[in-house]
């Protein structure tokens, strides 16, 4: 008698083992098709966000402190050029003209040894009618940093002119008179200052 009953619970848990497999095997493709676009969805927004950038998306992140232009001015008034824009990918360059309101812009790349962009950011007021500016950012954690203080060399001054390059990575720097007093070549991680 006590072989009949193992025997009957060795068929009931062979039973049940087969049984529990077409459970579970039901329930991991419930599983992968429930969640398994979520995940292929998660890699892709991933793969999206550490994408490289280009100047156009560094110039988009730049600080409101920059603009009177709207975030839609931006990208389409200022960077139209019918309007004189620059808008060059390949060399890293940008050159957003403004108005009576807004300053003009020009934004430039220069690459890092880890192969990430310090984004300089500059303006220099001829008129007298806008603040001049030279600003450098890396790019961290989805918004701009600012690191002016540790690329540059020597302070800014607002009596001098700072030509972006849009060939190369040497920043000219001349006096209201347009002479040449210095420049500011870019090497590996900082600026130097070079005499012409």
């Amino acid at each position: 008698m006590l072989q009949n009953v193992s025997a009957k619970m060795s068929v009931m848990l062979t039973g049940n083992k087969l049984q529990l497999k077409r459970v579970l095997g039901i329930f991991v493709m419930q599983f992968f098709a429930t969640f398994g676009p979520c995940a292929m969805s998660a890699q892709t927004n991933t793969s999206r966000s550490t994408q490289s950038r280009n100047v156009v998306d560094y110039y988009m992140l730049l600080p409101d402190k920059y603009f009177e232009a709207d975030r839609e001015q931006r990208l389409h008034w200022m960077l139209d050029p019918k309007r004189g824009a620059i808008v060059d990918i390949k060399n890293g360059y940008l050159y957003a003209p403004g108005d009576g309101a807004q300053t003009d812009i020009y934004v430039c790349l220069f690459k890092r040894s880890d192969s990430k962009f310090v984004i300089a950011v500059n303006y220099n007021d001829k008129n007298g009618v806008f603040e001049s500016f030279l600003d450098f950012y890396v790019y961290q954690q989805g918004r701009l940093r600012n690191v002016t203080k540790s690329v540059m060399p020597i302070s800014f001054s607002q009596n001098l002119y700072y030509e972006l390059p849009r060939d190369g990575t040497t920043i000219a720097v001349t006096n209201k008179l347009g002479k040449k007093v210095y420049n500011l070549a870019w090497y590996r991680n900082v600026f130097s200052v070079t005499r012409p």
